[in-house]
């Protein structure tokens, strides 16, 4: 497996690499691409460590000891090099960089709350979220805790969905990651209240056919799944009352109007990032969910 981390060099840097650092442990290939994406008005390009150090241009002292701080943050078994590139947008530098690497997704450290609680992304993280190709992976400090109590490792992935017909491809391709990190996936669905028209006669009966539901398509997918359906009053009261363990990685899938293999993260999923204290991923839409 193959990420992409965009990288400062700060604790939300370190943030990042340890994040993708524990995605890809025990992958078949194995390898991180850290990248360090300046402002246009510094120009230059340039890969640290290189074979024969043939650089585009001379690499500044202060970016290569950034690039040997980097490495040195990455576990044994992983391959890693670091890229150093000016863009006009980091944003779009980030994705550019994770084609040309053909990642499987850009890894962000320093996920934020605003202070009633919602999620709050920073311009770069909010660009990648409506835009990117790539499935994004954020953490933050409470994540990494849970990450750490289970000693650096993912013990499971836990994937969000509805009952709309885009949960299909999100499930597969949450268990195609599940299989490369050989470890349990979960699917789970938070129903509000608000979402049902009467939702004292009709909650239960609705939980129901959505668990059902979940269970066909994994089970038409072949796919060993425990499934978890939560309702509660509002998305956040259902978000509660759903059971974590060290080591859990929550994967989102777009919003429905994102355009086909891009991401788009709706209110319902901003919601739900807003009350996750693991690490996150969010994968683009795909054309089998259109």
């Amino acid at each position: 497996m193959k990420l992409l981390v965009g990288y400062t060099a700060d604790e939300r840097g370190a943030e990042a690499i340890e994040l993708a650092s524990a995605v890809v442990a025990g992958t078949k290939n194995a390898s991180l691409q850290i990248a360090i994406v300046l402002p246009a008005a510094a120009p230059f390009s340039a890969i640290y460590p290189g074979g024969d150090h043939g650089y585009e241009s001379i690499l500044s002292a202060q970016v290569d000891a950034w690039a040997a701080e980097a490495l040195a943050l990455v576990p044994a078994g992983i391959n890693a090099s670091v890229v150093a590139r000016s863009v006009s947008s980091i944003a779009e530098g980030l994705i550019e960089l994770g084609q040309e690497f053909e990642a499987h997704g850009i890894v962000l450290g320093g996920r934020k709350r605003h202070m009633g609680g919602f999620f709050m992304p920073g311009n770069i993280t909010n660009a990648l979220l409506h835009s990117s190709p790539l499935a994004v992976f954020m953490s933050s400090p409470t994540s990494l805790q849970s990450l750490r109590s289970a000693g650096s490792q993912i013990t499971r992935l836990t994937c969000f969905v509805g009952d709309r017909p885009g949960a299909r491809a999100v499930i597969d391709l949450s268990a195609r990651i599940a299989e490369a990190r050989k470890v349990k996936l979960r699917v789970a669905t938070l129903v509000s209240h608000r979402e049902i028209a009467n939702a004292e006669a009709d909650l239960e009966a609705h939980v129901d056919s959505t668990r059902q539901y979940l269970a066909q398509l994994t089970n038409e997918l072949g796919i060993e799944a425990e499934i978890d359906v939560v309702a509660g009053g509002t998305i956040d009261a259902a978000s509660s009352q759903l059971s974590w363990q060290p080591g859990d990685l929550a994967l989102l899938g777009s919003s429905r109007l994102a355009a086909n293999r891009r991401l788009f993260i709706g209110p319902k999923a901003q919601r739900i990032l807003s009350n996750l204290n693991v690490p996150i991923g969010v994968i683009p839409t795909l054309e089998s969910t259109r």
